[in-house]
């Protein structure tokens, strides 16, 4: 069973290879719909959408197909849906000044549905929306108040009949929300439906990087890394363009070839290959038939400074969502591709390093190396597994290839956002405590989703139960206690959620650790540690005073003490010396009158004989588990998407040492040499393949299981007999 597990699951990778292969074949097609309602005086007063448009117009790719509607109470066709080319790209940054703030609603429902104009799954293109607006659904002079009778049956309107039809054709829809009076709830909803990405421009300024990130997924640009304002290019990239936004500084741009010539904006106004588009803070400059080598550019360091390419060799990277849960794996996979065909030529792929480097949301960083020459995967597609992310917002993973006379980046952005709360509350007169497990808003079906706890008690054994929904509190409740005794429990809580769309999700939080007996709350100032150890989704929990703190801060030395609590036990971590010293120590026997000296004898002969098996066993099992180690690549140890108890370990961003920190860094020439020694921060097991450990309790395969749902019409999980799931 387990072979045929694998086999059917390596058959369903390479599927979804060739599928995500012809997808990257078919051309974009891209609708920008922007706010101009009123209220966008205040949120962009500079009125950086139109520098914003005239960026995205410019990046665009030749034969893309665009369009640009405007939305206020009635909705507009600002640049008609056609080609890109020359005359669509003049005719756009001609209609951009027309973008304005005087709108008196927020049609934001009306301007998705024309928008689907020729949209259909059988296009021949990938279509992608980027929506932009600062508020709510507004249909009267209510200021966006859900409540009222035309808001809600606009909401409606977009949740069963808008959005379906983006799901029908394979749409996604990328929102952008400029400030926190938009409504977030449903931005991130519609982005949740249509696996977009959801993101958030708390100022105008964060609004360009924000149009970036998501022009990113609408449409992947290859990339060279540009370090330090340099970048390398190579014989067969045919134009590339170079995004330099200015700083403060005022200095002009300056482009220097390999040769030395110098490019500025007025020079390039006299030369056939170069374009140059100068706008209010940034320079767009697009070069055909580059020269080949090092490149400079003379201009301030921005971040947000990148280099595109124009090539037949590119790097695919697929596997990453837009929107992440936390616990759920990201199976990664990324390959060199030239002509539309991946390469598989060792010669090439022992000279070329594979990297990555992923950002979490508080900005630490971690990277590793993913290729080894000794170690080519032998269909020339590297897979990697992220896994146990559970931080909240944004994440950026870069991947670089550098060879010897190439380089190419691929950076792509990813948000974690549950859209279900876990919160504890302890109860120490009662010894217990309270779980909910509450959906953040009403993008949840709480009749299909399913929440199931996992709780490992002191005895080291562990119960599954499902969370019942409280229909009056809206929310999943679980009440732990000390029925197995005191000690430490773990409740490991596994979401299994459909939205009200019918998008299914995979959940795991962190974690909850309790120790009982629970110790009983004492109101003071002095500020502590809870008993309850939850990870970031958990809301803090009432206060406990520690020993020695409490005893410090209420009493002086000669007043009567408060009995200590009891002490939390600290987890056991195994002495290996200790246990292996035990293993290798014979025990003496006193001499006893009448046992023959013989008989000691046999003993220590056995007893050297078990001590001596014991250690070859111990060094055959971690030669073995090195070995293994070193064929991570290999398919049969793929665990496409299943969740299992190794996820439920320690290793997250949290994790990371600050100091201790290897990256690898992103420019310069390749190592003419690696070696085997390919993972260069072994403190990142973010990155590490999680084996196949057959415990898949509460696991599902949500999209194939609603999908036989459909076609059966039967539970959507496959538990007809469960009350969770009626009606």
């Amino acid at each position: 069973m387990r072979l045929t597990g694998v086999i059917f699951s390596l058959l369903l990778f390479i599927a979804n290879q060739a599928t995500a292969a012809e997808q990257n074949t078919q051309p974009g097609d891209v609708r920008i719909i922007i706010d101009i309602s009123g209220s966008m005086k205040d949120t962009d007063p500079q009125n950086l959408r139109r520098p914003a448009l005239n960026l995205l117009v410019e990046l665009l790719p030749d034969n893309s197909r665009a369009g640009v509607w405007t939305f206020g109470r009635y909705v507009n066709m600002l640049v008609p849906l056609d080609t890109v080319n020359i005359n669509w790209r003049r005719n756009a940054k001609t209609k951009s000044s027309e973008i304005n703030s005087v709108g008196l609603n927020t049609n934001l429902v009306d301007a998705l549905d024309k928008a689907l104009w020729q949209m259909a799954p059988d296009s021949g293109y990938q279509h992608t929306v980027i929506l932009l607006t600062d508020g709510r659904i507004d249909m009267d002079k209510s200021d966006g108040d859900p409540t009222t009778k035309a808001n809600s049956a606009e909401r409606q309107r977009l949740l069963k009949e808008v959005l379906p039809k983006y799901i029908e054709t394979g749409a996604k829809i990328h929102t952008l929300a400029l400030s926190n009076a938009a409504d977030l709830e449903t931005l991130q909803q519609i982005a949740m439906e249509t696996d977009g990405l959801f993101l958030q421009a708390n100022t105008a300024d964060d609004l360009m990087p924000a149009f970036l990130k998501a022009f990113d997924r609408a449409v992947p640009a290859e990339q060279v890394p540009l370090t330090n304002n340099n970048f390398d290019i190579d014989s067969s990239i045919e134009e590339f363009t170079a995004l330099i936004f200015r700083g403060t500084s005022g200095r002009e741009t300056k482009l220097i070839a390999p040769s030395g010539a110098v490019i500025t904006q007025s020079l390039a106004d006299n030369q056939d290959k170069v374009r140059w588009h100068h706008d209010l803070n940034f320079d767009l400059i697009t070069v055909s038939g580059p020269e080949a080598g090092k490149w400079s550019v003379d201009a301030d360091v921005d971040p947000d400074n990148r280099v595109q390419i124009l090539s037949d060799l590119k790097l695919s990277v697929s596997g990453v969502p837009a929107n992440l849960f936390s616990g759920a794996p990201i199976d990664m996979s990324i390959a060199l591709v030239n002509e539309g065909e991946v390469v598989t030529e060792p010669a090439v792929l022992q000279l070329t390093d594979i990297s990555m480097q992923v950002t979490a949301p508080d900005g630490r960083t971690g990277s590793k190396l993913l290729s080894d020459p000794e170690n080519l995967p032998p269909e020339g597609v590297f897979l990697e597994t992220m896994s146990r992310l559970s931080m909240p917002g944004e994440y950026r993973i870069e991947v670089n290839a550098i060879g010897r006379t190439f380089q190419r980046r691929q950076v792509l952005t990813a948000v974690l956002a549950e859209p279900l709360k876990v919160e504890t509350e302890p109860f120490p007169d009662q010894q217990r405590v309270h779980i909910t497990v509450t959906p953040q808003g009403d993008s949840i079906d709480t009749g299909l989703s399913r929440i199931i706890a996992k709780i490992a008690s002191p005895d080291g054994n562990s119960v599954i139960q499902n969370m019942e929904y409280s229909a009056a509190d809206k929310e999943w409740v679980l009440d732990l206690t000390n029925e197995k005794g005191d000690g430490r429990y773990e409740v490991t809580i596994n979401i299994r959620g459909v939205s009200q769309g019918g998008k299914t999700f995979k959940s795991k939080p962190e974690a909850i650790v309790v120790d009982f007996p629970l110790q009983s709350v004492v109101t003071t100032p002095v500020e502590v540690a809870p008993p309850i150890q939850t990870e970031p989704i958990a809301e803090p929990v009432a206060p406990v005073v520690e020993p020695e703190n409490e005893v410090e801060a209420q009493s002086p030395p000669e007043e009567a003490q408060v009995p200590p609590p009891l002490p939390i036990p600290e987890p056991v971590v195994p002495d290996l010396a200790e246990k292996y010293a035990e293993q290798t120590e014979v025990e003496v026997i006193e001499e006893d009158e009448g046992i023959a000296w013989w008989i000691y004898v046999l003993l220590g002969i056995t007893n050297i004989a078990i001590v001596g098996g014991a250690g070859y066993w111990w060094f055959s099992r971690k030669k073995a588990g090195s070995a293994s180690e070193a064929e991570r690549t290999a398919p049969a140890n793929l665990d496409l998407g299943e969740l299992d108890d190794a996820d439920l370990e320690a290793g997250d961003f949290d994790d990371f040492e600050a100091d201790g920190e290897e990256e690898i860094p992103l420019g310069g020439r390749a190592p003419t040499s690696m070696g085997s020694d390919t993972n260069i921060n072994v403190a990142v097991d973010d990155f590490a393949i999680d084996p196949e450990d057959g415990d898949d309790w509460g696991e599902f395969d949500a999209e194939d299981e609603l999908k036989k749902a459909d076609d059966s019409g039967k539970d959507p999980f496959g538990d007809d007999d469960d009350p969770l799931n009626k009606g």
